[in-house]
């Protein structure tokens, strides 16, 4: 399943940073992306489950799964939702190899994500889990050919993050083309305070996180590709559309997700970055 930077004739009128959701690489013959989009936003707002796409038999490769996603993106924002930043997914080598696949994917976040007052009420998602994970607040546009140094020259401040995922799929069981479609798994995000990049390397960070003071797993920013920043360089090198000053992308989970459980509060701790807690109801 090769990746190369995705191209098309340019974004909706009006809109300056959203992808494009008319993709032009899908020629195959089983559900349309538009049609699976509109399934996955419903299932997503009625809080319901469907079968993956990839388990009906239908011919779906790479560009299908982002041109599902594209349309998903539209349709979010017809419902007035704005577009804030990306998220990756798959970027830990353990994740790759329980995928069966050698590279991350990407999605997109919406202001409608935010998690602003970091509380979560699980009685609005399906398969609630979490993971830690760093965001970087670009300061400036990522190029097309990013690497780690232009992410970090570009990036303003990083930030604790906890990503809430929550898949659309019966069972929490999907393979990488439905993950892909299903906007990589989005669910919520919760930021920490932001603080300067400065001397710190990303890729020596620790991360602990626990649930209720327990901890529950520990990283390192390595986790996210050896470098969290490199992550953010392969989502510019891949993406549809720029990476743009303003926008927040977080790095992938640094550990596996975790079960959310109501009544309970996750912290996730990055030393001299800073810590960040999500509380559930």
């Amino acid at each position: 399943m090769p990746v190369t930077r995705r191209h098309h004739d340019g974004p909706p009128a009006g809109v300056d940073v959203a992808p494009d959701t008319g993709h032009k690489g899908w020629t195959g013959t089983g559900i349309a992306p538009a049609e699976a989009a509109a399934e996955l936003h419903d299932a997503r707002r009625d809080r319901r489950t469907v079968r993956t796409f990839t388990g009906r038999g239908d011919d779906l490769d790479l560009a299908w799964a982002y041109a599902v996603q594209d349309a998903g993106l539209a349709l979010r924002r017809a419902d007035g939702e704005q577009l804030v930043g990306g998220k990756l997914g798959f970027t830990s080598r353990a994740m790759q190899r329980a995928m069966g696949v050698a590279h991350p994917n990407y999605g997109w976040l919406t202001d409608a994500m935010l998690l602003h007052e970091g509380r979560v009420d699980l009685g609005r998602l399906i398969h609630p889990k979490v993971e830690p994970e760093l965001a970087f607040l670009l300061g400036a546009d990522v190029p097309a050919t990013a690497g780690t140094a232009d992410v970090l020259a570009a990036t303003a401040a990083v930030l604790p993050c906890l990503e809430v995922v929550d898949s659309r799929y019966d069972g929490f069981r999907f393979g990488p083309l439905d993950n892909i479609a299903d906007n990589s798994s989005a669910g919520g995000v919760v930021l920490g305070d932001p603080v300067p990049v400065g001397d710190r390397d990303l890729a020596l960070i620790g991360c602990v996180l626990s649930s209720d003071a327990e901890v529950t797993a520990t990283a390192a920013g390595a986790a996210a590709l050896d470098h969290p920043a490199a992550a953010v360089a392969w989502m510019a090198r891949t993406a549809s559309v720029p990476l743009r000053a303003g926008q927040v992308v977080i790095s992938g989970g640094l550990t596996a997700p975790v079960d959310l459980t109501a009544g309970t509060a996750v912290r996730a701790e990055f030393g001299r970055i800073g810590a960040v807690e999500l509380h559930v109801t």
